[in-house]
């Protein structure tokens, strides 16, 4: 199993406190200059945004360096990192790993492994597409 790496990130915006609205870590800051840990890939994206966000320690300057990675398990159980540009593709063309990668990362939803491609599709279509509103009839 793989440790799970952390990097401490500064906050240098001009905000009194601010909620990671960008890489999806939950971490708040309580201003400039207060650190928290997030992971390598919230770190990654978190720096996308200068202004906002600054690497408390310089050493940890490459292991943030490159793309963005998702981790994928394919049929074998296996798991490996892949670019998140490969998930950027249309949801046809994916594979079952990368569909279910998309799924997690991009709308927070698991799909069970053992679904057909066609299931995992038709799970992300509805989810994309979000919920139907009620009737006036189902409300009352």
């Amino acid at each position: 199993m793989t440790a799970i790496v952390l990097i401490a990130l500064e906050y240098v915006g001009k905000k009194p406190w601010t909620l990671d609205n960008v890489a999806g870590s939950g971490k708040a800051w309580n201003g400039p200059g207060d650190v928290q840990e997030v992971t390598v890939n919230q770190a990654r994206r978190l720096l996308k945004h200068p202004d906002q966000w600054a690497l408390a320690n310089p050493e940890d300057a490459e292991l943030v360096d490159g793309e963005v990675t998702v981790q994928v398990t394919h049929p074998s159980g296996e798991t490996s990192e892949v670019p998140a540009a490969v998930l950027k593709k249309p949801i046809e063309k994916m594979s079952k790993p990368e569909l279910a990668a998309y799924a997690l990362t991009e709308l927070k939803l698991e799909l069970a492994p053992n679904l057909s491609k066609k299931a995992m599709i038709d799970a992300i279509e509805e989810a994309i597409k979000g919920a139907e509103p009620m009737t006036e009839d189902e409300v009352a």
